[in-house]
């Protein structure tokens, strides 16, 4: 029984220091993951110091020459041990919250995390040492305790009371207009107050007239009723509840309100400063030596090669390539959104002078979804089925223009969530979508394909992106819809001067929508330069041959051009240059050497040896043997 206990008491102090991080409010809680490890390992370590204490407690209250001494069989009173157990918790989880944060994480934690959680923990310190001393003098006093006593059903009858209170106001909050819900964080605070008073008020009068006046001392007033606890903790739990959300917690929302608005409106001035002197034609996104591999059981799947390119502000970069070079990958790695088995194994993706790869997980988080957002191929499995439309918009404000609302906000005189509501309806405005008012209360099998891409790009565009990534997002689309989103991608473009990613294997829309191209191969990029040069004449083999395959509209030909051979297994890829199995013009370095970047016009670059100056006299040689056969 020991060990089942210690186990519970672990457990329940594991997962009352969770909620008490939780409940603090976002900017000074602890970052999660380095709290649960932290708390998990301390309570781990208390676990195994109490039950130590337990068993030898309880092993020499068994000497006779200590019978004398009965406190010994009296302090391995449950809630005694549990109060020593939240105590020595706290040091152990102030030092491994240190170390992982700065090992194991690599966080900066600011001292207010920290000094918040520990304020409310010593308070619940306090708590546990009072209830552990109350349930101690029961031992040393003697008064009878059995299973199934009313004393311990009236605790059990009062947290059932209290937890249904709860469960209703979370109800009828939820119930009521978004602009007139109570915040989610002073909600949360009233209701536990006022859940933690009526419990408390209900347990003193347990434990004074039911323990001590009448078993204790005798003294009979009156019978402990469920129907009494039911009118008294409902009726206590509804009047501290309005006090101290009238009184106490909205003054306090509104002061710290207040104070947040005042620092969204300087950073809101800083903002529109910088925006005015930011220079146009500047490297936005920079990518150097990408590289991403996938580790499967059959092997490691070498999905992206030292990729390089650069997309300047206001630009639109096309990568095309056939089906599995590597064209998402690519753009999930730019991301950090590459699952297991994948892994980014080195390189740089340097973002408005920033490496994202050397941020953490919560750094890059800002970054992701506000200035660099991607459209996925398929809605469908992209937008949440489970949610409406406008819930997913809105959500992408709250979470990132936060301050911009707020701005906005004070100025009409409106909630934050209304605001929201008539951004994203504008937006779905733009977007060329009848009756947004309708849209934005829909769900997502609710409406068509085209539909559903425009709602995307809705999400995409919502908090105006410097860099936006379109991975084939016209590929489920019909021709009529396809042409109508391209149009529609190239006006919203200058309209937000975003940059663009544009990923595709049609070289059509590359055409249309594209300022310069990357044609990738097998992981690498093989060719890099202006859309209309690559068009007029291409250099790299695999790019004439996918130009030439490409049917002409009114002239006629008896075979359409295809590339022989197929496109290689990225388990096993061929050694050298991965196009040479299925190259005319293949070489002697071909086969054994990686072609590197050469620049065969100002800021063109074509990795072949055809072009490579050290191999000039044999590259001639092969492309009079390929004009000859």
């Amino acid at each position: 029984m020991s060990l089942i206990e210690a186990i519970v008491a672990a457990s329940v102090l594991y997962l009352s220091a969770g909620i008490l991080n939780n409940n603090l409010r976002e900017e000074v809680q602890a970052p999660k993951r380095i709290h649960k490890l932290s708390s998990l390992v301390s309570s781990l370590i208390t676990f195994g110091i109490i039950l130590g204490v337990r068993l030898f407690l309880e092993s020499i209250s068994h000497f006779y020459f200590l019978d004398e001494f009965y406190l010994f069989r009296y302090l391995t009173t449950d809630l005694f041990l549990f109060a020593i157990m939240t105590t020595i918790f706290l040091p152990f989880h102030s030092v491994f919250f240190r170390k992982f944060s700065k090992t194991r994480f690599s966080v900066g934690v600011s001292n207010i995390q920290t000094e918040q959680f520990r304020r409310l923990y010593k308070k619940f310190i306090i708590l546990a040492w009072i209830v552990g001393a109350i349930f101690l003098s029961f031992s040393l006093l003697q008064i009878p305790l059995e299973s199934g006593d009313i004393f311990y059903l009236g605790f059990v009858w009062a947290i059932f009371v209290i937890g249904f209170a709860i469960i209703i106001t979370r109800i009828v909050n939820m119930t009521r207009p978004i602009e007139a819900r109570i915040p989610d964080i002073v909600l949360k605070r009233a209701i536990y107050t006022s859940g933690l008073i009526s419990f408390g008020i209900w347990s003193i009068q347990l434990i004074v007239i039911e323990m001590y006046l009448r078993r204790l001392f005798g003294i009979y007033l009156y019978v402990q009723d469920i129907r009494i606890l039911i009118v008294v903790v409902n009726s206590v739990y509804a009047i501290v509840y309005s006090l101290t959300l009238k009184k106490i917690f909205k003054p306090k929302a509104l002061e710290w309100s207040e104070g947040k608005l005042q620092k969204a409106l300087e950073l809101y001035e800083k903002k529109q400063v910088e925006e005015i002197k930011t220079v146009g034609n500047q490297v936005i996104l920079d990518v150097q030596d990408l590289t991403t591999y996938f580790y499967t059981e059959e092997g490691i799947v070498k999905a992206v090669e030292g990729v390089s390119f650069k997309i300047h502000e206001g630009e639109n970069l096309g990568l095309v390539g056939e089906t599995g070079c590597g064209k998402s990958v690519t753009a999930l790695s730019i991301l950090q959104i590459v699952r297991p088995p994948g892994k980014i194994e080195k390189g740089k993706v340097i973002f408005q002078g920033e490496d994202l790869l050397q941020k953490s997980d919560i750094e890059v988080l800002k970054h992701r979804g506000k200035d660099i957002t991607m459209i996925f191929q398929d809605p469908l499995n992209s937008i949440n089925p489970v949610f409406k439309i406008g819930a997913q918009i809105t959500e992408v404000y709250l979470l990132h223009m936060e301050n911009d609302l707020l701005v906005q906000a004070s100025k009409e005189d409106k909630s934050i969530f209304a605001v929201a509501r008539e951004w994203g309806e504008q937006l779905l405005r733009d977007l060329n979508i009848p009756f947004p008012e309708i849209i934005f209360d829909r769900y997502p099998h609710e409406l068509s394909g085209g539909m559903r891409q425009r709602v995307q790009i809705a999400m995409g565009l919502a908090c105006k992106p410097k860099l936006l990534i379109a991975d084939e997002p016209t590929t489920a689309l019909d021709v009529t819809v396809q042409n109508q989103i391209l149009t529609l991608m190239k006006e919203l473009k200058s309209t937000y001067n975003a940059s663009m990613l544009f990923i595709t294997h049609d070289l059509g829309i590359i055409s249309k929508m594209c300022d310069r191209v990357a044609v990738m191969y097998s992981g690498f990029i093989v060719e890099l330069g202006n859309i209309q040069k690559l068009f007029i004449k291409p250099y790299h083999p695999y790019t004439k041959s996918l130009i030439a395959s490409v049917p002409v509209v009114g002239k006629k030909r008896h075979h359409l051009e295809v590339i022989e051979g197929t496109v290689p297994n990225l388990i096993y890829p061929p050694s050298g240059c991965r196009f040479h199995p299925r190259c005319k013009y293949c070489f002697k370095p071909c086969d054994s050497t990686i072609p590197k970047n050469i620049e065969v016009e100002p800021d063109y670059f074509v990795a072949c040896h055809l072009y490579d100056p050290d191999y000039k006299e044999l590259s001639e040689i092969s492309k009079k043997k390929a004009e000859e056969n």
